[in-house]
């Protein structure tokens, strides 16, 4: 059986195809695309970035036709938990499985798609983040206990609401004071990155574009994110956009994400962290490849 998992965020859209074989389960194609919905205005998703999130839904359908796809489901997180729900019926109208995760069922299946990986095999109770849109979750099993957070505060958000101008230079040096709250009491241990922050600050530290064969499971060092960090807040917007690596539409949020990132390191005191390319999707698409019959 051939499934398809869409996992609609609050910047990005992504789709997976697995195929149950006997070795075991072949996640064979995985696809991201920026929609944007996160950047509201008056509270409410834009006209334009709705569009784009059809166009996208649609897309992703006719792909998922042509790779002979038996069965779709569609997960919708942070943006939609917070959004009128009519938002994600009409988004999700066709799917043959649809819901809205809360933050705790985010967490657990993404913290599923390190722990059930084998590249992460040797990492001991890691601590799994994923820097969103509209917020970022922390998972981690700490003595025999599943512990989640889900922080509301997203590189959407914080570039919304503090990022003015570019070159962003010391916009951002404010968030440190309200970030104190949720990280004092982070744990410690080997930390694991997913989502688009990670894999795209990967990509740019290896200087060429998006290649999940280079950059998952990948260690990227605390100094060598705080640089580029502080390098990055002296460019223009124009000028991040053209970094090689950068993912386009993704170039006016990914400071505030390596910000987070970086806060996240210091608070842990992590010496850095492990960059993979998956996330919840992949724990979805296990979940329903052992369900089929």
């Amino acid at each position: 059986m051939k499934i398809g998992v869409v996992d609609a965020g609050t910047n990005s859209f992504l789709l997976l195809m697995a195929k149950k074989e006997n070795s075991g389960i072949n996640y064979f194609f995985d696809t991201s695309t920026i929609v944007g919905l996160g950047h509201l205005v008056n509270g409410k998703i834009r006209e334009e970035n709705l569009k784009k999130a059809f166009e996208v839904i649609r897309n992703y359908k006719a792909l998922c036709q042509s790779h002979g796809i038996e069965k779709i489901a569609i997960t919708g997180t942070e943006i939609f938990r917070k959004m009128d729900k009519t938002y994600f019926q009409k988004i999700s109208e066709g799917f043959d499985e649809v819901r809205i995760l809360t933050g705790e069922e985010e967490s657990w299946l993404s913290y599923r798609s390190v722990v059930e990986d084998d590249n992460f095999s040797n990492l001991k109770n890691p601590l799994v983040i994923d820097i969103g849109g509209g917020s970022f979750e922390m998972a981690k099993y700490t003595e025999s206990e599943f512990r989640f957070e889900s922080i509301p505060m997203g590189a959407v958000m914080l570039t919304d609401r503090f990022v003015k101008e570019y070159p962003v230079a010391h916009q951002l040096d404010d968030v440190d004071d309200q970030l104190k709250v949720y990280l004092s009491s982070i744990p410690s241990g080997p930390i694991v990155s997913i989502g688009g922050t990670g894999t795209t600050v990967a990509s740019i530290i290896e200087e060429r574009p998006f290649d999940p064969t280079v950059i998952h499971g990948k260690f990227l060092k605390i100094e060598d994110l705080a640089e580029l960090l502080e390098k990055m807040k002296k460019m223009s917007l124009e000028k991040i956009s053209k970094i090689n690596g950068m993912e386009k539409g993704r170039e006016k949020i990914i400071i505030a994400g390596l910000f987070l990132i970086v806060e996240i390191l210091k608070y842990s005191h992590a010496s850095g962290l492990y960059i993979s390319v998956r996330g919840h999707r992949y724990a979805v698409a296990r979940d329903m490849l052992d369900g089929a019959k």
